[in-house]
């Protein structure tokens, strides 16, 4: 049975040409810097791909897109962004299912309304899961359109399914993280943590790895600290990529996609239909002056950025 691989996730950006459509040779190009970084999966068609703002077809041709591009070099799991009917959300997972995907991602607070209790929201899960025989599935606490965090009983009861295999934590909760972790030990389901201040300590906890900003823009950086959190420079290493998330979150996305064209070989448009606002040379100068920060230090960044 497929079980995932640990490391770094990252959530994949999406790239946009001048007039904001997407741009498919920089996902082609993009998905193989990644790839060639040392990222262990790609979770495509997340919020961070604005995923809310690209047209139901444009998300299901984005995974088949990085699907077909990863070619079998890792896997990759995409967000199924559908709500409402249960049958809507199962139509929804099966055309995620269809790209090729590893994993079909549901959106915790897109399973079920904010006001709907957990036992709708367990009752629509298994729903989808049952109506998708042989599908793999993940979990992804979306901040948006709010945050939904599912109880250690349900994430209990996705390990003891078989059918779940990714899960994106976004608790920022030592505490939680290990009582998810107990409930998944023993099962395919992995826990990835998305805040990259707490890797060192979740990964000690029994967390799989990253899913999250730092690993789209330093997924070297990342990987390296998965497989090494336990030396004495990781300390280091987490804190700079702390920084550089901190750096980026205020302008995200476009302030990320400015980073990569400025710190890697990609040539990536500051455009995003998220946030359409442009950035000024104002905020892109601390940009550049800290991809140069980090070029400069002797860190066991990939001779392929």
């Amino acid at each position: 049975m497929n079980v995932l691989p640990d490391g770094a996730w990252p959530v994949m950006l999406t790239p946009f040409n001048d007039d904001r459509s997407i741009d498919w040779a920089g996902v082609d190009a993009y998905t193989d810097w990644l790839i060639e970084l040392g990222s262990a999966g790609i979770f495509a068609v997340a919020l961070s791909s604005e995923m809310y703002d690209l047209s139901a077809d444009e998300r299901f041709a984005l995974a088949k897109r990085v699907v077909d591009r990863a070619a079998g070099r890792v896997p990759v799991v995409a967000s199924s962004v559908s709500s409402g009917l249960k049958s809507d959300q199962l139509d929804a997972a099966a055309r995620v299912a269809d790209t090729g995907v590893s994993a079909v991602v549901l959106i915790s607070s897109l399973v079920a309304g904010l006001a709907e209790p957990e036992s709708v929201w367990l009752g629509n899960a298994a729903a989808i899961v049952d109506g998708n025989p042989g599908v793999d599935f993940g979990i992804y606490e979306c901040p948006l359109p709010y945050k939904r965090l599912p109880s250690v009983d349900a994430v209990k009861w996705m390990a003891d399914s078989g059918r779940f295999t990714f899960y994106k934590d976004t608790s920022h909760s030592l505490d939680v993280m290990t009582a998810r972790l107990e409930a998944m030990q023993g099962t395919r389901l992995k826990l990835y943590n998305a805040a990259i201040g707490s890797l060192t300590p979740s990964l000690e906890l029994g967390a799989s790895g990253l899913s999250g900003y730092a690993a789209n823009l330093y997924p070297d950086l990342v990987a390296w600290l998965c497989q090494h959190h336990a030396e004495p420079e990781a300390t280091a290493v987490q804190r700079l990529l702390t920084v550089v998330e901190h750096s980026v979150n205020l302008r995200y996305p476009t302030s990320a996609k400015f980073l990569l064209d400025v710190s890697s070989r990609l040539e990536f448009r500051s455009i995003s239909r998220w946030k359409p606002e442009s950035i000024g040379d104002h905020e892109r100068l601390p940009l550049r002056e800290l991809a140069a920060y980090l070029n400069d230090l002797d860190l066991p960044l990939s001779a392929a950025r």
